[in-house]
Order: C-alpha cells, then structure tokens, then sequence
C-alpha cells in the first residue's frame, strides 16, 4: 500500500490522495494518505494527522507521532504554526484598531460543568445557584449558548444528561485591549 501512496505523491495526485484519506476503510491506508498529502504540501493531510493523534486506538496514535516526527511533516507542520501564529497576531491588530474607533470586540471560550451541579432536586422558589458560571459572570462573561452532553456513566446505565457545555463571550473594552495578545 505504502508504494502505490508514493507513486501517488511522485504523480501529485492530490485528488486521490485526498479521496483516500477521507474514504477509505483501512485506517493505515489514511495515515499513508494523510502523510502524502503532508510531504506535497497540502495542509488537509496535516489537520488529519493531528485529529487523528487523538484517537481513541493507542496502536493509531502511535503510527500518528511517528509520523509527525518525520522531516518533512515536521517542517510543513512548522509553517504551518507560524502561518497560524502570524493570522492570530494580524486578527488581535485589526481588533484593536476595532477598539480604537469605538466597535466592539468578543472573546469566546467553553466552559464544561457536570450535571451533578445543575440538575439536583429543584430548590425551593425555583432557582438553581451555579457558582461556577456566577464566577465566570462576575469576570463578565455572559452565557450565550448551552449544549448539553449526553452518555452513559456505566454500560448497563440509560443514556441521560451528563453535564453541559456554556459558550461563553466576553466583550472587550478598549482599555482592557492589552488581554487580546494572550490566547
């Protein structure tokens, strides 16, 4: 398989390299596609790789990390990093020029809490206290969207509510422009 990959790559078949890595029912055979598309360059090989490193299967992580070790991964996934990295820096500089002239500007993250600490019995007056998300609120952020995570804590459990994930956004203000260079 591995030869008909590098003939693949020797031809720049980006196309059925990409087909292959998407489609195929052999998990090597992605891989494989996935680093061929790396080694030309195409950037779609290297997002796969590194969702594949978090895998579920120890055996494909490991093929994962010895892949990305190797030259010509490595280099592409360098550039790769830097090109992100200078992306970012060019967003938070036109942000805060954004500031400058009075517009708004957000920032967002996720904040995970198990069920246990909002689905207890319902207390008298009807309200639940989530100090969790209070402390968040009191740092100004503000919940704007709730997904809720389903599963099972042990096989033979029903499938329930395990907890939920808040989409939090926070506005910036224009004094405060200084916290857009952290991540």
């Amino acid at each position: 398989m591995k030869t008909q990959i590098d003939d693949l790559v020797r031809m720049r078949d980006i196309e059925t390299l990409v087909a292959l890595m998407e489609e195929n029912d052999d998990w090597m055979m992605q891989l494989d596609a996935a680093e061929g598309l790396a080694r030309l360059g195409d950037r779609r090989g290297l997002e796969f790789l590194l969702a594949a490193a978090d895998s579920d299967s120890r055996e494909v992580r490991q093929v994962v990390k010895e892949i990305l070790e190797g030259p010509s991964v490595a280099r592409l996934r360098a550039e790769m990093e830097a090109d992100e990295k200078r992306e970012r820096e060019e967003r938070v500089k036109t942000a805060k020029a954004r500031l400058q002239k009075g517009r708004k500007v957000f920032r967002y993250k996720m904040v995970y809490l198990p069920s246990g600490e909002f689905m207890d019995e319902m207390p008298e007056g009807g309200e639940y206290d989530l100090p969790a998300l209070d402390d968040e609120g009191l740092l100004g952020w503000e919940v704007i969207h709730v997904l809720p995570y389903r599963g099972r804590a042990l096989a033979e459990e029903a499938d329930h509510i395990r907890g939920a994930y808040f989409l939090m956004r926070r506005e910036i203000a224009a004094e405060d422009a200084a916290e857009l260079d952290s991540p």
